[in-house]
């Protein structure tokens, strides 16, 4: 009977001795999980949109670290009945799709963009370069 005890107290001693997670530090199983959404540093993009009902929309976009946006957007020379309040913000989320589609979803709209080194190229509805004469209106410029 006494061995019996000495095997499980050195059992037990040898358990309580293992790391702690079970995984030994040249376990080759043992992998880092890299985020779907890449790191970007916060970057600044500014353009004007075109505007139905006004001389265009001066648009100010700010990216930050934590996938967070802010979008300024003022209303140049609006014939609105309240041309007062021409200055609007939206704030939101953003993701990347990809190396290159870049998806903002925010409280009052969702755009996405084909993201270049030095512009964000504002898509349609279904997910293509929008196309005519006022195509290059929908580019926003890297600050």
């Amino acid at each position: 009977m006494k061995p019996v005890l000495v095997i499980l107290l050195v059992v037990l001693i040898v358990a309580c001795n293992s790391t702690s997670n079970g995984i030994a530090p040249t376990d080759s199983s043992y992998k880092t999980v890299v985020p779907e959404t890449p790191f970007i540093n916060a970057e600044n993009y500014v353009g004007t949109l075109p505007c139905a009902d006004c001389a265009g929309i001066d648009v100010s976009l700010q990216l930050n670290k934590d996938s967070s946006y802010i979008m300024n957007s003022v209303y140049k020379g609006s014939s609105r009945i309240d041309s007062s309040n021409n200055s609007f913000k939206d704030t939101g989320t953003w993701s990347m799709k990809g190396n290159d589609t870049l998806y903002l979803s925010g409280k009052n709209h969702s755009v996405k963009y084909i993201k270049t080194d030095t512009a964000l190229i504002q898509l349609d509805g279904s997910s293509n370069r929008i196309t005519g004469p006022l195509a290059n209106m929908f580019i926003l410029h890297k600050k």
